[in-house]
């Protein structure tokens, strides 16, 4: 046998034992087998509840990238306490494909049957919990129904702690748009030019026009509260660094907490 071709052999056997090694070392978690034993069973499979989630109360393309889409179930006419089953996604795109089933029931022993609400609320805190602003939208129906449909079309009512809208690059300063950036939002009590703002989010390179919200959920100093006119600066930065430099684009503009229509100009380059 030609020596090359021993040694490869060799290497190959001392690479395969080593993975099977490797594999005996990290077992996969009995809970995490159990789960996907869950969710593959043909039983629960037969009972999931699909169907196509749209967005009616706003314009799909001005969701941020922050927001997060909760499904829940519970049997009908149930509209507090813990959900019989519930999901959660980010990173959504409208028109959304949604199913819900058995694997997703949060206590064990409970049993995906009978008639259910079928919840969707497109949450913009990040929290279970809904607040104001967010948008929802229901069906009832029953397990191993498909093609349902659900519309978010309704708005959660109360006082709006936030502020919304889409971020806009003018055109004297595309050229100067750097190949990486991140873009800061500060929110400054109106009048006031210094110290710490009253409010911050990092939001990571996007296409433009880029949508925002910023709010409550958003506030630096614990007990702040984030209400009245306040003053919003947006900066395009290039080096990840929250203190201004050269290079960096800017724009500002005062508005007040509860408007959702903002819409903020990169004019500025410092």
């Amino acid at each position: 046998m030609n020596i090359r071709i021993f040694i490869c052999l060799i290497i190959a056997v001392l690479v395969f034992v080593g993975c099977e090694q490797k594999l005996k070392e990290h077992p996969v978690p009995l809970s995490v087998k159990r789960e996907l034993a869950r969710q593959n069973n043909p039983e629960n499979l037969e009972k999931q509840i699909s169907g196509t989630i749209n967005l009616k109360a706003m314009d799909p393309a001005l969701v941020p990238k922050s927001a997060r889409l909760f499904i829940f179930a519970r049997p009908e006419g149930v509209k507090r306490g813990p959900p019989l089953a519930a999901k959660r996604h980010s990173l959504v795109k409208f028109p959304f494909t949604y199913s819900i089933g058995p694997a997703n029931v949060m206590i064990e022993g409970n049993s995906f049957e009978g008639k259910l609400d079928i919840t969707a609320r497109l949450d913009f805190s990040g929290d279970a919990i809904a607040s104001a602003g967010d948008i929802v939208g229901s069906v009832t129906t029953q397990p191993g129904q498909k093609n349902i449909d659900i519309t978010l079309d309704t708005v959660i009512e109360g006082r709006k702690n936030f502020i919304a809208g889409t971020i806009d690059l003018d055109s004297k300063v595309r050229e100067h748009l750097p190949e990486s950036w991140q873009l800061f939002i500060f929110a400054r009590p109106e009048g006031m030019l210094r110290g710490p703002p009253l409010a911050v989010i990092l939001l990571e390179k996007g296409d433009f026009p880029y949508p925002f919200r910023l709010g409550q959920d958003n506030v630096m100093m614990p007990g702040a509260v984030f209400e009245g006119n306040v003053t919003l600066t947006v900066r395009l930065d290039k080096d990840g660094d929250a203190k201004a430099g050269p290079g960096d684009i800017q724009g500002s503009q005062t508005v007040e907490v509860g408007d959702e229509k903002i819409s903020l100009l990169l004019d500025t380059l410092l």
